[in-house]
């Protein structure tokens, strides 16, 4: 069963934390440099405001552009009710023709992210405001499934995604020695990252 849910959903990106105090529109690298709109154009006086930076230059996006941003903030989910089926197999093929192209390349690269803005400080911290970085932290959306267990159940969990899954997962073993990926490439290369429940997931 929770297998079957993880396929479902393998395409379907996480959403922002909501926030009573500020928007947090889904954006992605290529929207926050180059797109106009009062909610791009705002995020970015936001990272910047106080800092000797050079903002990128605003324009009308290309139908490319438009295209890459749409495909990461609101990607097709639809899935096949019977994976056995030609036309999905043949979807899936040329999913995987795409990823090896120079475009699949621009859309990994493409990472949605929202912006999360820290709070009014508190206490002590009330006293050293202007000390505080208040630049928003960059919290990055995913499709992927983090699944936490018991170190004698990660190599089982690793047989029963290749067991039962006909549809071919990109799944990441985090072991102890295993080397962590940034949060970039954890958000966008795989479907799967697995590991045991002592293991430090901060990133």
């Amino acid at each position: 069963m929770m297998l079957s849910l993880i396929v479902a959903t393998r395409k379907q990106i996480s959403s922002p934390e909501p926030s009573i105090v500020d928007d947090r529109p889904v954006m992605t690298p290529l929207a926050f440099r180059h797109f106009p709109g009062s909610e791009f154009t705002l995020a970015r006086k936001r990272m910047f405001a106080g800092r000797r930076h050079t903002i990128e230059e605003v324009r009308v996006p290309s139908l490319v552009e438009l295209l890459l941003h749409r495909a990461r903030t609101n990607p097709y989910c639809d899935i096949d009710k019977v994976l056995s089926n030609n036309r999905h197999r043949r979807s899936l093929e040329r999913e995987e023709e795409v990823n090896t192209l120079p475009l699949g390349k621009m859309i990994r690269a493409n990472v949605p992210f929202y912006h999360h803005y820290l709070g009014e400080p508190i206490n002590r911290e009330r006293a050293q405001r202007n000390k505080i970085d208040q630049r928003p932290k960059v919290i990055y959306l995913t499709s992927a499934t983090l699944i936490v267990v018991p170190s004698n159940l990660l190599s089982q969990w690793d047989r029963e995604i290749t067991k039962h899954c006909e549809l071919s997962l990109k799944v990441l073993i985090l072991r102890t020695k295993t080397v962590m990926p940034t949060a970039r490439k954890l958000a966008t290369n795989y479907d799967v990252s697995a590991g045991y429940d002592s293991c430090k997931y901060s990133c």
